[in-house]
């Protein structure tokens, strides 16, 4: 496990830095390419060379200078600020998928003989055929069928803006929807596997109920790809942010990333380089950091797991 773990530390310095240099650089040379299609745009003139540009930015950095946005708030702020407001929600969102995703799984899994029960199948269909973005247009339709004929004179919960109460709910919602079905497929799937296996056999002939033997037993045997699954499970979270976020208007990376990279975006900080660098270092770090846990996670559970 330690030198997995020296191994992941010693590459991630790199990587970052490459992220770093590539969000820059696609800024730097794909901002100049947008203004010329814009008939009204006026030209910057011809293009300073790229490296000059880069090694003045690291200078800054060193400083702890990562340059400001267009109206004149430092950069580091905006993406502490936008940060912590994506992790409480990737947070929630992951703990939720995790307790229901766990016990939909388990109590899935049928013993004579080992089979996944048809509701889940059922579920899991329609769970990875309904992306994250599709549910929560579902959510934003159910709240605005609920202002209208509901009782009420105000939706059940606010669909827009940001705030640390109800405003979590439905993009919550929104975002568990996918890792919550992927979990409980991976669930119930390697524990039918491993109903099969002789230990349970065996198990089953001392005694054992089939609910004492899926949970004391079979499921410890699983834990490791599980850990796998949910450590994809954020990654894709981190992913439909950009679009889970821009629909319920929630202030997070995920709004700022797609107002400052997306070529039809007409916000202010468009392309800006400084900020295109700091957020791509921030989504790699968030992928490294995940895939390491799990990493150190799955080699703490599973002593099979061989270093290669």
């Amino acid at each position: 496990m330690w030198r997995y773990l020296v191994r992941r530390l010693a590459f991630m310095p790199v990587l970052l830095a490459l992220a770093n240099f590539l969000g820059f650089a696609y800024a730097y040379l794909l901002g100049p390419l947008q203004t010329a299609r814009n008939p009204y745009a006026v030209s910057g003139g011809e293009l300073p060379p790229l490296l000059p540009q880069y090694l003045e930015y690291l200078r800054g950095v060193l400083r702890l200078d990562f340059g400001n946005l267009a109206q004149g708030e430092p950069i580091i702020n905006v993406v502490l600020r936008t940060g912590l407001a994506s992790l409480v929600l990737l947070i929630l969102a992951l703990a939720c998928s995790i307790l229901v995703g766990l016990p939909l799984g388990l109590n899935a899994v049928r013993s004579s003989p080992a089979k996944v029960s048809p509701w889940l199948t059922a579920i899991v269909t329609v769970g990875l055929a309904s992306p994250g973005y599709f549910i929560g247009v579902i959510l934003i339709a159910l709240s605005i069928m609920y202002f209208i004929w509901g009782p009420g004179a105000e939706p059940l919960f606010p669909f827009q803006g940001f705030g640390w109460d109800d405003h979590l709910v439905l993009p919550t919602l929104a975002l568990m929807a996918l890792p919550t079905v992927k979990i409980a497929q991976i669930t119930s799937g390697m524990l039918v596997e491993e109903m099969g296996k002789q230990y349970i056999v065996a198990a089953r002939s001392l005694g054992h109920s089939s609910r004492s033997i899926r949970r004391r037993y079979a499921f410890r045997n699983i834990l490791a790809p599980v850990v796998i699954t949910i450590a994809s499970s954020l990654r894709l979270m981190v992913a439909e942010l950009i679009i889970i976020e821009r629909l319920f208007g929630w202030p997070g990376i995920g709004r700022l990333f797609s107002t400052t990279v997306i070529l039809t975006s007409q916000h202010n900080n468009f392309l800006s380089p400084p900020l295109v660098a700091a957020l791509l270092t921030v989504l790699a770090a968030t992928f490294l950091v995940s895939d390491t846990v799990a990493g150190v996670i799955v080699r703490g559970l599973d002593p099979r797991q061989v270093e290669s």
